[in-house]
This record gives structure tokens, C-alpha cells and sequence, in this order.
């Protein structure tokens, strides 16, 4: 997920170290999301990897699990602290074919060749992600990988359906397109790829569904909300004694066991093509 930037290019939810670590935590829960579209989209031993928005770089040493030793994996993201969390991760794992630098997504240029341009949770939060592809596509060159995961944040639900949850999701939604950010990026990753000139890409769709007392569904609802709440405060979407943050996973854990339901968090999508 990366870096989340505004239309305005402001970064939405910024760096602290609560929101490096709700990253963190949400690239455990849906890693294996991630992993089975790179996989399928064709990542392969000793391919050279670009990751755009790479964060603290979950989504970078996932690739180079796939390309292994004989491959190379670049991330940037425009922040310099979760840049030097990425490398003391890579350090830390012996990799040393992975390199993060600190770069903007939006206006990146290749500085040499790739085989696979590569991201999670980073279109939705560009300006124009169809420019940003088309330039990239431009500078790889036919046959290079385009493989991207984002969510539909729509799709979000339980069943049967608790209030809570429900009223949640609207001010997580409702918050994020106030910041400029695309609630269903997923969705429109068909036509952003024509639109930046790359063939139809072959999509995915996947989900968790969990249930019961014990999943983290819960505290990943509530983590995205604590980090949004100031904005959702400022644009008068919620207020902090509404959202209740700090008991709110414990609550929604309770309504959703009394109803004997499931939540389902948002969908994510993979989509994936190679230049023509």
C-alpha cells in the first residue's frame, strides 16, 4: 500500500509509526491475496522488478521471494522514514538484490531496464494513474509486466448485516473520497490500464471472509479508522466520541458474534498485462 497521496498531493495518511504499523499488519492479512496475483500474472525466477508505493516494502520482498537470487527488486515511495524501514527489513532478511529509494510515483522514470512494474494499493491514490502507467509503459518497452492489486472498498459488508460495521464503512468510504482518494479502484483498473495504452489486462477478484471472536477482521476496520479519524474530524464526517476508536474493534467483534455473521472487508482486485 503503499503511499496514499490526494489529488492535491498531499499525503493522506501520512507516516507515523501507528500507520507504518497498520501496514504492517494488513500485508499479513491479505499477503497471500497479493502473492497469488503476481503469481499468476507470471513473476518468475530472475526477473528485475519495479514496485511503485512501496512502503516499509511487504509488497518488494514478496517479489523477491518469486524472482529469487538471481533477480532484483527496486521499491520507491516518496517518504524517506518508511524508505529506511524497507532497507533495514531487506538488510535484516539478507537481501541484497532489493534496493529501495526515495522517489515520487507519479512523475518516476525508469533509469534502466525492468522485466515487471508492480504494485498494491498505490493507483487509487494518484491523480491520474492512466498517465502515470502510460509513461512507465512507454519507457519499459514491449513485453514488460504490469501487475497491480487494488480494492473496491464498496464491496465491504457483513452478513447478516451489522450497523455498526455498516456505518464504518461509510465513514471510511466517505472520508477517503473526500482526501481524493478512488473508493473502488479495483473496479476501474480495467479501464485504466486501455486508457494508458496497455492491452486489456486479466483480472481477479478475491476477498476475505471472516468470522467468530478470534479474526482480525475487527481490529482492521478499527485501525484504518483510527489513522482517517482526524480527517474524517476535519471534513465533519465523524467525531472521535461517535467512532468511539479505541473500543470500536471489541464492538464490532460483539455485534457481529451475536449475530452469528461474517465481515467481509473490502474486495481487492489484480489486474495484469504486458506491453505491447
Amino acid at each position: 500500500m503503499n503511499s496514499s497521496l490526494s489529488s492535491s498531493g498531499a499525503y493522506v495518511l501520512g507516516h507515523a509509526d501507528p500507520e507504518v504499523q497498520r501496514l504492517e499488519n494488513q500485508a499479513r492479512f491479505i499477503g497471500d491475496l497479493t502473492e497469488e496475483i503476481l503469481r499468476r500474472a507470471g513473476l518468475a525466477p530472475g526477473m528485475r522488478v519495479l514496485d511503485l508505493g512501496c512502503g516499509t516494502g511487504d509488497v518488494s520482498l514478496l517479489a523477491a521471494s518469486l524472482v529469487g537470487p538471481d533477480g532484483s527488486v527496486l521499491g520507491i515511495d516518496q517518504a524517506p522514514g518508511v524508505i529506511d524501514k524497507a532497507r533495514e527489513r531487506a538488510a535484516r532478511a539478507g537481501l541484497g538484490k532489493v534496493r529501495f529509494d526515495v522517489a515520487s510515483v507519479a512523475d518516476f522514470d525508469l533509469a534502466m531496464p525492468v522485466d515487471a512494474v508492480i504494485g498494491r494499493l498505490i493507483l487509487l491514490h494518484l491523480p491520474d494513474p492512466a498517465a502515470t502507467l502510460r509513461r512507465l509503459a512507454a519507457q519499459a518497452g514491449a513485453g514488460t509486466l504490469f501487475v497491480f492489486h487494488e480494492m473496491d472498498m464498496s464491496t465491504a459488508r457483513s452478513l447478516p448485516e451489522s450497523p455498526l460495521c455498516a456505518q464504518g464503512m461509510r465513514w471510511i468510504m466517505e472520508t477517503f473520497a473526500r482526501a481524493g482518494v478512488e473508493t473502488d479502484m479495483g473496479s476501474k483498473l480495467y479501464s485504466t490500464f486501455r486508457r494508458a495504452g496497455l492491452p486489456g489486462p486479466r483480472m481477479l477478484l478475491s476477498a476475505r471472509i471472516e468470522g467468530g471472536p478470534d479474526s482480525f477482521a475487527y481490529q482492521y476496520m478499527a485501525e484504518v479508522l483510527r489513522t482517517l479519524l482526524p480527517l474524517a474530524e476535519r471534513f465533519g464526517i465523524a467525531s472521535a466520541d461517535q467512532v468511539g476508536i479505541d473500543t470500536l474493534a471489541a464492538r464490532l467483534r460483539d455485534e457481529i458474534v451475536a449475530l452469528d455473521g461474517v465481515i467481509q472487508p473490502p474486495a481487492f482486485v489484480g489486474a495484469w498485462t504486458r506491453v505491447a
